[in-house]
């Protein structure tokens, strides 16, 4: 952000102002240790943490203006005040103020946007999507999957001056919750990457997911573009009924032709892939750092945006080939004993932890392969069936060994044994420590060359398998 003063801040929240009112005001942030000088701090109470507990803290650091809830001053005791040179601003409610201030800049920067979701890709999407655009526009976008109530309106209210597009991926755990981010967002163009089984644990069934995220296609104006995937049967159905105009991306067009299509993907480097691409007559080449189908359909997703806002394709699919992805997804690392590690560890679903499963068979080529998978979280009723599907798909591709992690997890092995997979090729671990174990002694027994997948949910932790089991861990 830039160009407030801290009484611009003070008439866009109605907030009640202690200090001095003419301070120019540089990003905001939740976190006093990340002031550097200019900022507004915003005091969000907590259920562990209280960011009120920090407030001389965030000035000392270099913040110059605290945004705070007014009734923590109601105490004699806690007289407001703000040191010199420095305000304080007294609200109602402080995430209140938050989204309020975001819902304004997005105004102020008059920028397009462009609005991801999806129960799989939805992050690297948003960082493929911001490399097709930044060939040709000032782009900002969410960092890592800041994507909820909190991530959002920061991400929009550190927009610097200039942004031509914000590129905002958009998470929800309900009915209701994309249709908040939208509110502030202000979407112009709506991304679905695909409409599966995350978050059955919350929403049930597969209809409320599809009507969950479809929330950010039914906030897009009359003349918002939808791009949807064509492989996607949920998404296909949702987008025949709806008035706005649809792109649709997709390699086989399972469900309708896309207007975007890739053909012919083959082995690009040590993870990467290559593949041809259409759209409407017009035909290049695209070089993509990441292997497997599902990268390449997040691939074509971000060049239909940069199509539809305006960049070239043959610029779009440069911007691609200089990627720079958000941290934990499919990570190349040099294993112990001349081993090499795929860390795919921010997050895992039963679609995601298969598509993985086949960059593993597909890049190990001829040599051996072991999968350390963790537990899936958020799947419900189909918690079982999930990590059994899992365990099918790993079986059929031949994987080498199974290390399965965590209690739900053994249902993949006994997925894999139904499947036909050999009892000696599985172990069963409770902790990460015990799979750690149990992979140095599989990793020292086949030596060099052996392809090793790690992944699971984001509460497991499995960043930590990883750092065990790379070469410099020794």
């Amino acid at each position: 952000m830039g160009n407030w003063i801290v009484e611009d801040v003070a008439r866009h929240t109605k907030g009640a102002l202690i200090g001095t009112p003419n301070l120019e005001v540089s990003g905001c942030i939740i976190d006093s240790r990340q002031a550097q000088g200019g900022e507004m701090f915003f005091a969000l109470p907590g259920e562990r943490v209280d960011g009120h507990d920090f407030i001389e803290a965030a000035w000392k650091k270099g913040a110059v203006l605290v945004i705070a809830e007014e009734a923590r001053f109601q105490r004699p005791e806690k007289t407001p005040y703000a040191p010199e040179g420095k305000a304080l601003l007294l609200v109602n409610s402080v995430f209140e103020a938050l989204q309020e201030l975001a819902r304004v800049w997005r105004i102020e920067l008059g920028v397009k946007v462009v609005g991801v979701t999806g129960s799989n890709g939805k992050t690297t999407t948003k960082d493929m999507i911001a490399a097709v655009l930044s060939q040709r526009f000032r782009v900002h976008r969410n960092k890592e999957n800041h994507n909820n109530e909190l991530g959002l309106p920061l991400t929009v209210l550190n927009a610097p001056l200039g942004t031509e597009i914000l590129v905002l991926e958009m998470g929800m755990r309900g009915l209701g919750e994309i249709k908040a981010l939208c509110e502030i967002a202000k979407p112009d163009v709506g991304v679905i990457t695909n409409i599966g089984t995350t978050h059955l644990e919350l929403l049930l069934t597969q209809e409320r997911i599809a009507q969950a995220k479809w929330e950010l296609i039914e906030a897009l104006p009359e003349d918002g573009i939808a791009i949807i995937n064509s492989e996607d049967l949920f998404s296909v159905q949702k987008a025949k009924k709806d008035l706005h105009s649809i792109r649709f991306y997709g390699l086989e067009g399972a469900f309708v032709d896309p207007d975007i299509k890739g053909f012919q993907l083959r082995p690009w480097g040590p993870l990467g892939t290559t593949f041809d691409v259409s759209y409407r007559g017009e035909k290049t080449t695209v070089n993509l750092p990441l292997p497997g189908k599902h990268n390449v359909l997040d691939a074509l997703a971000a060049l239909a945006v940069g199509k539809v806002l305006g960049a070239s394709l043959v610029g779009g699919c440069a911007g691609l080939g200089k990627l720079e992805l958000s941290k934990m997804r499919l990570e190349v690392r040099q294993g112990i004993f001349g081993t090499t590690l795929i860390s795919d560890v921010y997050n895992a679903n039963p679609t995601s932890m298969q598509a993985s499963l086949q960059v593993l068979k597909e890049r190990a080529g001829g040599n051996k392969t072991l999968a350390i998978l963790g537990e899936m979280y958020e799947l419900g009723t189909s918690s079982e069936s999930g990590h059994r599907e899992v365990g099918d798909t790993l079986a059929k591709l031949e994987v080498s060994e199974l290390i399965t992690v965590g209690k739900l997890a053994a249902e993949i092995a006994q997925g894999a044994r139904l499947a036909g997979f050999a009892e000696e090729h599985i172990t069963v671990t409770s902790t990460r420590e015990e799979a750690v174990r149990k992979a140095r002694e599989l990793l020292m027994l086949f030596g060099p060359g052996i392809r090793v997948l790690i992944k699971g949910s984001r509460g497991m932790k499995m960043e930590e398998i990883t750092a065990e089991l790379e070469e410099s861990g020794i």
